[in-house]
């Protein structure tokens, strides 16, 4: 029974786009960052997955545009974008 919950489990994130966003994640430079920066990353990530059914719908889908993230990415922007949060 839980072979079979886990397997629909992953039908469904397959289906939602998360293997999509999983291939997205391994084409960002990510690793070029220390790791306090990544885990910071990490943060705010699930941040965004806790807070996602109260992001309007435009919000969402722009954290989903996989161009406009691919297009917006640069490790030394992401890094000085996390040294204002400490500010």
């Amino acid at each position: 029974m839980i072979k079979s919950t886990q397997q629909s489990d992953n039908e469904r994130w397959d289906g939602e786009g998360g293997s999509q966003i999983a291939e997205l994640a391994k084409s960002l430079a990510i690793e070029e960052l220390e790791e306090a920066d990544r885990r910071i990353l990490a943060f705010l990530g699930a941040s965004v997955l806790c807070l996602w059914d109260e992001l309007p719908d435009d919000a969402r889908q722009k954290v989903l545009n996989r161009e406009l993230v691919q297009s917006s990415f640069d490790a030394s922007v992401v890094r000085a974008r996390i040294a204002l949060l400490f500010k």
